[in-house]
């Protein structure tokens, strides 16, 4: 699934942070659950730049229709987290 929206986003580095801006950004995330894979992947760039301020990238790990682990970011985005709850897979590990 892709969709875009407008968030609030800013780049933070162990050394400072930069100002809080609104940005376009655009969302996909895809979840295969077959019994051979059980994990999922999500991609978000911002729309006006092509990726070119704002990216990440990151996997995520099922069990059944739970999902146990993710990679790539510190936290998933609300947006993420909503997507999955839409198709039915508990949160509650994360």
């Amino acid at each position: 699934k892709t969709i875009q929206y407008n968030t609030n986003v800013r780049t933070e580095t162990s050394f400072s942070a930069s100002p809080w801006e609104k940005v376009d950004m655009e969302l996909t995330v895809s979840v295969d659950t077959t019994p051979e894979r059980s994990y999922g992947t999500f991609e978000f760039h911002d729309i006006e730049e092509g990726g070119e301020r704002y990216y990440a990238e990151g996997g995520m790990w099922f069990t059944g229709k739970t999902l146990d682990d993710y990679d790539g970011i510190f936290e998933l985005p609300e947006k993420v987290l909503e997507i999955l709850e839409e198709w039915g897979f508990d949160l509650s590990e994360i």
